[in-house]
């Protein structure tokens, strides 16, 4: 689980629990909070992917 995702969870139990109203988000920071989320996605898997391609498999026979 990510921090950012705890945090947006305590924030929304806090409002719940307190009564208090949420903050209305407009639409443009809606689209640019899940354009954030795919480009955060996209970087991790390319780190994944390099990790994988700077450590290779020793047992396969191509990484000799």
């Amino acid at each position: 689980v990510r921090n950012e995702d705890l945090s947006k969870l305590y924030h929304r139990m806090s409002e719940k629990v307190g009564g208090a109203e949420g903050t209305k988000l407009d639409d443009d920071f809606k689209e640019m909070e899940r354009k954030v989320d795919v480009t955060s996605r996209a970087v991790m898997e390319i780190m994944t992917k390099t990790v994988e391609y700077l450590q290779p498999n020793p047992g396969n026979e191509t990484s000799k």
